[in-house]
């Protein structure tokens, strides 16, 4: 009788710890749908900041030189989107042959790790008046050391295939397509040394409407989430868009790209609305040792994507020792308050941030017509 009741307490104890283990596994199967289902979730989300010129030679290894992100003062933004787009602003070379006499610029290839860790996907535009400063050595140098370190490079490279192709990311359930254009005659003056690439020939992509169409039409067709046209267009240090720039932002929106973004003027021009569609004219500078206190405002963007929609934040800066920092709400409501052109759907934040909303994809509201920009 001892050992009957023995046995049967054994097998009781034996019952309740399988009832145990039982519990824990369908308790971590619960769980483990959680995770898969918040993770879902969360891929519908995206966000890509997207700033101005950022260049690393000249002046600039007295701040590069101490080893610490250029981007610290404003990469609560900038490293935690999950996309980084800039226009480096300069060949990245060893190259001691110029083929500009004014101005060339160029950046020590060792601090091109500064840019890589800036965020885990950094995009570099190359598309720009300064990327041949030293020939193709210099280009060709440059594209090697970005890609070397893990940057994607778009706007130039040994051909016109090459130099046009857009960079496409896709991350969770996202794609985004960039697109890289120069307006090649505002420098038609440099066009013996710093030629537009070609189907034989290396050089920086100029922009053409039908390229732009068919890039376009293409991005639409892979079923991007959102296409991004990067342009390098605008006068040096002009507050307003020029006739080109307006044309060739109306143009690309008209094909069916969701947004345009420009640098290259060194100074701030405002914001257009255009068939339900922002423009950008241009951000300014970003990292830059200009001395001219024009060039030191500036404001670069965070693009969040969500469902159908994708709403900018736009964050005023300021340049301090070539580096860029958060402007104070004050400063940052007058710069807003300067820009040309004025964008209604533009809503300034109490913090001196400013945000718009606009449906994605390639529906555009034909409605809502431009701001009715006038050049000066």
């Amino acid at each position: 009788m001892w050992y009957d009741m023995k046995r049967r307490r054994f097998y009781l104890i034996l019952f309740i710890i399988l009832l145990i283990l039982a519990a824990i596994a369908i308790i971590g199967t619960f769980s483990s749908f959680s995770d898969v289902s918040g993770y879902d979730l969360g891929s519908d989300d995206l966000s890509i900041a997207v700033t101005g010129d950022v260049m690393f030679g000249r002046k600039m290894p007295g701040v590069l030189d101490s080893g610490a992100s250029p981007f610290r003062n404003v990469e609560n933004v900038t490293k935690s989107a999950d996309i980084l787009l800039v226009n480096f602003e300069n060949p990245a070379t060893y190259s001691t042959n110029p083929v500009k006499g004014d101005v060339p610029l160029k950046a020590d290839p060792k601090y091109v790790h500064l840019l890589a860790e800036a965020n885990e996907i950094v995009i570099a535009s190359q598309d720009n008046n300064h990327a041949l400063d030293y020939g193709d050595e210099g280009l060709n140098d440059s594209i090697k050391n970005l890609k070397d370190a893990g940057i994607y490079v778009i706007g130039a490279g040994n051909n016109l295939s090459e130099a046009s192709k857009p960079v496409v990311i896709e991350k969770g359930d996202r794609k985004v397509t960039v697109l890289n254009y120069m307006d090649a005659d505002n420098f038609a003056e440099y066009a013996s040394i710093m030629p537009p690439a070609t189907a034989n020939s290396s050089g920086f992509c100029a922009y053409d409407s039908e390229l732009a169409r068919k890039q376009v039409a293409e991005a639409r067709e892979n079923e991007s989430s959102i296409v991004i046209a990067y342009m390098h267009y605008g006068n040096e240090y002009s507050r307003s868009p020029n006739e080109y720039q307006i044309n060739m932002s109306h143009e690309l929106i008209d094909s069916g790209a969701d947004i345009v973004i420009g640098s290259h003027a060194h100074v701030t021009q405002g914001v257009e609305m255009y068939h339900g569609k922002p423009i950008f004219y241009n951000l300014g500078n970003f990292i830059f040792d200009q001395s001219n206190p024009a060039t030191h405002r500036s404001y670069f963007l965070n693009l969040d994507l969500h469902g159908d929609n994708c709403t900018v934040t736009l964050y005023p800066t300021v340049i301090v020792g070539y580096l860029p920092q958060f402007m104070d709400a004050d400063s940052a409501k007058a710069l807003l308050a300067e820009l040309y052109p004025q964008c209604d759907q533009l809503k300034v934040n109490d913090d001196g941030t400013a945000q718009l909303t606009f449906k994605l994809g390639n529906i555009t509201d034909n409605s809502t017509q431009s701001n009715d920009v006038r050049l000066y």
